[in-house]
């Protein structure tokens, strides 16, 4: 195993210094520092296209940017957000939606129904959530400025969750000519409705992303609830400064150079609370980690390498690790979230105590044969940082030679991005990850469980066409409590065909100044209701 996996463990020799240096500098001078919200951010947003940023942070982007037809509420339910009123037809196949009026995009332009049939097209086409809705579409089409129908082939009882924006990419609206642009050309500077404004003029890739409020934004009238409900900004600028080195984040919490500071590590948790500093989870529910193989290499292409695999990871090891001696964790052997209405551990029985003989056996049969395994990860994120140290010395008890690859984040989710690479030219055999429950819990947005044999699935890129079926009926499914037997079905096969490793659920922790107020609980970190005394 190489050293590099010993990357982000050095703000423990530092942190004194760091701090004193800080501590000493004066505090810059600000227009009026009370308005301006200084966060740093879980990473730096790479893809400003909101139908096309796949993570978190393009997600908490997007919907600071652009607004979305519906919203899902604290109870993970879609509410109307710039939509004033939809009518389903009798037999369930169409959807006539109004408008708001008077919405209006960044640059003063009206919101009309084009915008929104282009926007949706867009998304429609090119992602895992949006393709789900395009394959159930019989039409769209604009009856006048704020009115437009959606037709479906069949029924389908999840249109208007997914025009919430459950998962990444989301459903968001654009100009019309923004979302008809071709693919291969870039949007750099992003002119959405949302209750923030990006200033590209202000943007450093890798350093800052700055917005500011939206004062044309008209918040709906019924009270905030997740992300529903009225968006009342209350700041007049957001300042993103990206700091991968958490002890220099830590460090700009404490001296009140930051005042904001998403996914805290579990180390420094303690240290920030001892400063004043609340530290909390603010999402409806807690992150989930998984370790995913790659099904175009051998040998994690061959199931009893997966199984293998399966056998190695021993949760009560790695949720300590990855959420430290102060934080929340459980064990889950869910491909949802437990907890949740579909959190079924069902099919997970031969795989709830780690077992490193039978483990080497089945990478024996599986045709391992000592060969290196590039197991990627970086030290930029605290808990993938954690898994990969724990899974790089469970592997090796098992026999295997791994070669523990780190690498900046983004550096991280273009090698995973990059299907068919050979080992030789990048590729990579396993990576650890970790997505926030609340976008992670269906199988809908969960786009680690599109199992379909297209090519268009998840980094891994698995294929299972019985798996995928059981999907598709999961989705089919007309109400509530069909899907979960449904699920249960999907959950029994998973387990049985293992598209990744579910690694145990754990608390991720936003920390926040004590002059900070009106952080919100809800199903994706928003930035709006928050103020500054």
């Amino acid at each position: 195993m190489k050293l590099s996996v010993r990357l982000g463990y050095a703000w423990k020799s530092v942190l004194v210094a760091a701090l004193g240096v800080l501590v000493l500098a004066p505090p810059a001078v600000a227009q009026d520092a009370r308005r301006i919200l200084r966060v740093v951010p879980s990473a730096d947003v790479s893809e400003l296209d909101p139908t096309r940023g796949a993570n978190l942070i393009s997600r908490i982007y997007a919907q600071m940017v652009f607004d979305t037809l519906f919203a899902l509420d604290g109870n993970l339910a879609p509410k109307p957000m710039m939509v004033e009123k939809h009518v389903v037809s009798p037999d369930g196949l169409t959807y006539t939606f109004t408008l708001r009026s008077g919405l209006k995009f960044h640059d003063g332009s009206p919101v009309t129904t084009r915008d929104v049939v282009a926007s949706l097209e867009r998304w429609m086409t090119g992602t895992s959530i949006g393709e789900q809705l395009k394959l159930r579409v019989a039409s769209m089409a604009v009856v006048d400025d704020l009115t437009f129908t959606l037709g479906l082939n069949q029924k389908f009882g999840l249109v208007e969750f997914m025009l919430a924006g459950p998962g990444a990419p989301i459903a968001a609206i654009m100009r019309e000519a923004d979302a008809r642009r071709p693919a291969s050309v870039p949007l750099l500077n992003p002119i959405g409705s949302g209750p923030f404004r990006y200033v590209a003029s202000e943007r450093r890739e890798g350093s800052r992303v700055v917005f500011e409020r939206n004062p044309d934004y008209v918040a709906r009238a019924e009270p905030t609830d997740g992300l529903a409900g009225a968006r009342v900004v209350k700041v007049d600028r957001v300042v993103w400064t990206i700091m991968p080195d958490a002890t220099t984040a830590a460090s700009a919490m404490v001296a009140g150079e930051a005042d904001f500071w998403e996914a805290v590590g579990p180390d420094l948790r303690s240290f920030l609370v001892r400063r004043g500093i609340t530290v909390r989870r603010t999402a409806s529910l807690p992150s989930v980690a998984f370790i995913r193989p790659n099904f175009q290499l051998p040998p994690f292409n061959d199931v009893r390498a997966r199984q293998a695999l399966a056998l190695l990871v021993d949760q009560d090891e790695m949720m300590p690790a990855v959420a430290g001696e102060d934080g929340k964790w459980s064990a889950c052997h869910s491909f949802s979230v437990c907890g949740s209405t579909l959190g079924t551990e069902a099919g997970s029985e031969p795989y709830r105590k780690a077992d490193i003989a039978k483990a080497r056996q089945l990478l024996a049969e599986a045709g391992y044969r000592g060969e290196p395994i590039v197991l990627l990860g970086t030290p930029q994120l605290a808990p993938i940082n954690a898994m990969t140290q724990v899974l790089a010395r469970r592997l090796q008890e098992a026999g295997v030679n791994v070669d523990v690859q780190m690498t900046d984040f983004a550096g991280m989710l273009q090698r995973i991005n990059a299907r068919d690479k050979p080992i030789a030219s990048g590729g990579y055999h396993l990576f650890p990850y970790y997505a926030i429950g609340s976008s992670w819990f269906h199988p809908l947005m969960n786009v680690s469980l599109d199992l379909a044999c297209a090519g268009k699935s998840w980094p891994g890129f698995p294929c299972d066409d019985v798996g995928e079926a059981l999907r598709q009926k999961f989705l089919a499914a007309p109400d509530d409590a069909t899907r979960v037997a449904a699920f249960e079905a999907f959950q029994q096969r998973l387990w049985q065909f293992i598209p990744y490793v579910p690694a145990g659920q754990f608390d991720v922790a936003n920390a926040y100044r004590p002059n900070v107020t009106g952080v919100l609980d809800s199903v994706f970190l928003a930035y709006w209701n928050i103020e500054k005394r």
